[in-house]
């Protein structure tokens, strides 16, 4: 009950999750929950990140500064496209200042906030991946929404019948050699079509970003988002981050494969 996805998915996360120590010690590497990735452009290992492209067909390149994308996609060559997203990001104060009075409008009618610490059963955290999997979200592994993998925070919202409607994830991706040590990422954010036009994304986007400073200890956060999606922007934008015009994070995939969610 671990994985959930496509065949490709399922490997991905479980590739993820029995790397963490390798990742956790490596200078440069991250914990992206769905493949490898490197956050620091002059550790890059070139010839590790051309063998995972060959087997995994993705490798992440995050917090990349960015005057340094060019050269990455001229680095992988014409076999790869680099599709970026950007960063927004938001220390402590001025998230919590942004999120506490939404998090103190609470949920609409009949919904509940789910306590996955207190009820972690298989059956829950596995729809969670279903709402994530069926509204375009390529979820993470069990282990890594309920933070047995890094430091993570997964929210879950439950209509009257129990089922998902909305979800949200924090987790402490960067490992102690990185800069950004001590930074969470904020993301997976859904919102079942039933469910949209009620502000729920802003309110459970809201939920994870307290959680990561609450419950992770977390110094800022950082959420991606690409250029496209205005209405994620300002959403994020909502509850106090801003653009970070300096960074950005990329995904490299073969060039005729459709954009992977990040």
């Amino acid at each position: 009950m671990n994985y959930y996805g496509t065949e490709k998915q399922q490997r991905l996360q479980r590739q993820s999750d029995e790397a963490q120590a390798r990742i956790a010690a490596t200078p440069g590497l991250v914990q992206a929950g769905r493949f490898f990735a490197f956050d620091d452009f002059d550790r890059i290992d070139w010839a590790f990140v051309d063998e995972r492209l060959a087997k995994d067909g993705v490798f992440g390149f995050r917090m990349m500064p960015t005057t340094r994308i060019e050269d990455i996609r001229w680095k992988l060559g014409s076999s790869y496209r680099v599709d970026v997203w950007s960063v927004c990001r938001a220390d402590r104060t001025t998230a919590v200042a942004a999120c506490t009075p939404i998090r103190a409008a609470g949920l609409p009618d009949r919904l509940t906030c789910l306590d996955l610490l207190a009820r972690p059963e298989d059956e829950t955290v596995r729809r969670i991946q279903l709402c994530m999997a069926h509204n375009g979200i390529a979820p993470f592994s069990a282990d890594m929404l309920l933070g047995k993998i890094v430091p993570a925070v997964t929210v879950a919202v439950a209509g009257e019948d129990g089922d998902i409607v909305a979800t949200a994830h924090a987790n402490l991706p960067f490992n102690t050699h990185s800069s950004y040590r001590g930074v969470a990422w904020v993301g997976l954010i859904t919102v079942t079509a039933g469910q949209r036009g009620k502000g729920l994304g802003r309110l459970v986007n809201a939920l994870a970003i307290m959680a990561a400073f609450e419950k992770l200890g977390a110094d800022e956060v950082v959420e991606f988002v690409h250029a496209d999606n205005r209405a994620s922007r300002r959403m994020i934008e909502s509850c106090g981050l801003r653009l970070d015009p300096a960074i950005l994070c990329g995904l490299a995939t073969p060039i005729d494969d459709a954009r992977f969610t990040t």
